[in-house]
């Protein structure tokens, strides 16, 4: 990753003062090591919040909050964000399985990313907000 880490910060938009986030961040979990699933928890709920601070100021419905996330927060749209924005080759898959990256995969290294900008940038909302503007995360 050493050779390709500013590449990977220009493409998030982002720069890691702590760059051992960053590593666990590509990180694909394994039976022995735990990898970026720690930072997914937390990129999860960030992400949660950022969807939904927005969403409440439009004063919509529960209902469309719960779809908002259902919408932009699921596997399905994170892995395509992934692949889309070439995501792939910065992860640092398992080595015990010969595979494709699977979607799950890369919607937890999109989580885990947020989770450590999240926690790099000392829980500054906008530093989020910046990389998920990048990421093209948020709804249209």
């Amino acid at each position: 990753m050493a050779d390709n880490s500013s590449e990977f910060e220009c493409l998030i938009g982002y720069s890691f003062r702590n760059r051992d986030l960053m590593e666990e961040a590509l990180q694909e979990a394994s039976v022995v090591t735990p990898g970026n699933e720690r930072l997914a928890l937390i990129g999860d709920k960030v992400l949660a919040l950022m969807l939904l601070q927005d969403w409440y100021r439009t004063g919509n419905s529960t209902a469309d909050g719960t779809y908002l996330l259902q919408d932009f927060a699921c596997n399905k749209i994170l892995a395509s964000r992934a692949r889309s924005i070439g995501l792939t080759r910065f992860i640092h898959p398992r080595q015990d399985i010969k595979r494709e990256i699977p979607e799950h995969v890369l919607a937890t290294s999109i989580e885990a990313i947020l989770g450590a900008v999240w926690l790099d940038a000392t829980q500054n909302i906008s530093e989020v907000q910046s990389v998920m503007d990048k990421l093209q995360i948020y709804p249209p």
